[in-house]
């Protein structure tokens, strides 16, 4: 078996929208060559848009996939996710990160954009092959905080790449080498943010299969909290029969699975209770009036709900208290609606008289404002801005 080239025997692939999302942004791929996780941003359905034009690049790769050619497909999902923003102002600012990996006699290719993740577990240790293109990732990497005060830094969600944030998109690329019994571990941050690496490596170790694994990773994120979607792809490598794939349907789409309570056993009725009670012998009408009642309390819920779920998509950028904010939520004239979101800690006085000035007040979806944030944190509320690694670098290891 030795002389048998390693390759992909066991997949498992679970995506869980979490207890506090309504719905989920998380796309992934799983198939014996190719495993990867988009997790997409932007609000309303944006975000699942742009990550699944991600997953739909690299499911349409053929023939032997390397890092060129999943450089290539990042590239093209790219410009397709904002060729799509560009043609719709409701996706205006969408956006994904991007985490692949293809497994090839023995070799794991690498290529990553945003703060998803991918990890190789091996002889009961956990290893982290990405970087995270984040705030606190960059931070982290600069010895200004640790890996554990990134976890609750304020700055924790401000990523600095992503598949659709700019024309030209730069992305990281190495490779691994592999060996029998290797685990590849791809996530999004709605798994490594609840759950500590030793967890994570301690789940994988007491797990009788990988899809034991799966299902214990998105359990234990959601009992922490479950304040993001959770995405995990596991492959094992080894000598055995090549595993089939594990497709998604036509589309690239991840179900949404969300984790709920168990419920309650619905209380038996008592002997000669009936369940449906017939009034008067027969159906009774609604009148006129009824009808026009219900339909205007139709009209008013519809109404109230819109406007509902329009404050809770809109964020703006302003300052208070001495610092620059994102607050959720819109002012409708003399009615604020607004309630704080995110303090970027960037000090007022550092944007009021410069370029950066006409943020203040601006209203927009998370994705654009999101970005926006960024760019103060970035422009303006760093002492010195980091060097990011030139586009096109590759990276060996971890």
């Amino acid at each position: 078996m030795a002389d048998a080239p390693l390759h992909v025997v066991e997949l498992a692939r679970l995506s869980d929208t979490g207890r506090v999302r309504d719905h989920n942004e998380d796309r992934a791929y799983a198939h014996d060559e190719l495993v990867a996780v988009a997790d997409g941003m932007g609000g309303a359905a944006a975000g699942e848009v742009a990550a699944q034009l991600a997953i739909r690049a690299i499911r349409q790769l053929t023939g032997p996939i390397d890092r060129a050619s999943l450089r290539a497909a990042l590239e093209s999902a790219n410009t397709a996710i904002r060729n799509t923003a560009e043609s719709d102002p409701t996706k205006a600012g969408m956006g994904t990160t991007m985490t692949a990996v293809a497994v090839d006699d023995g070799t794991a290719q690498i290529v990553h954009v945003g703060d998803s993740r991918a990890y190789l577990w091996r002889d009961g240790r956990l290893r982290q092959l990405t970087d995270d293109h984040s705030v606190v990732g960059e931070m982290v990497r600069r010895g200004t905080i640790t890996p554990e005060e990134a976890l609750h830094h304020p700055h924790r969600n401000v990523i600095t790449r992503a598949l659709g944030a700019d024309p030209a998109v730069e992305v990281d690329t190495s490779v691994e080498e592999l060996r029998d019994g290797d685990v590849l571990l791809l996530c999004s941050d709605g798994l490594y943010t609840e759950v500590d690496e030793p967890e994570i490596a301690a789940a994988l170790a007491g797990a009788a299969s990988i899809n034991v694994a799966a299902r214990t990773l998105v359990d234990r994120a959601n009992a922490a909290g479950g304040s993001d979607n959770v995405t995990v792809v596991l492959a094992r490598i080894g000598y055995g029969p090549q595993v089939g794939a594990d497709r998604p349907d036509p589309s690239g789409t991840t179900q949404e699975h969300p984790i709920l309570e168990a419920p309650r056993e619905a209380a038996a009725p008592a002997i000669g209770a009936r369940v449906l009670e017939p009034v008067g012998g027969s159906r009774r009408r609604l009148s006129r009036t009824g009808l026009l009642v219900g339909a205007a309390v139709l009209v008013i819920l519809l109404i109230v709900g819109g406007a509902w779920w329009a404050v809770l998509r809109s964020f703006t950028i302003q300052s208070s208290g001495g610092t620059v904010w994102v607050d959720q939520g819109i002012k409708l004239g003399p009615i604020d609606l607004t309630a704080p979101w995110q303090d970027t800690l960037v000090p007022t006085t550092a944007v009021q008289n410069g370029s950066s000035a006409r943020t203040l007040g601006s209203v927009g979806g998370e994705g654009a404002t999101v970005r926006s944030a960024v760019s103060l944190v970035w422009t303006d509320g760093m002492p010195q801005i980091p060097t990011l690694a030139a586009a096109g670098s590759t990276k060996t290891g971890g």
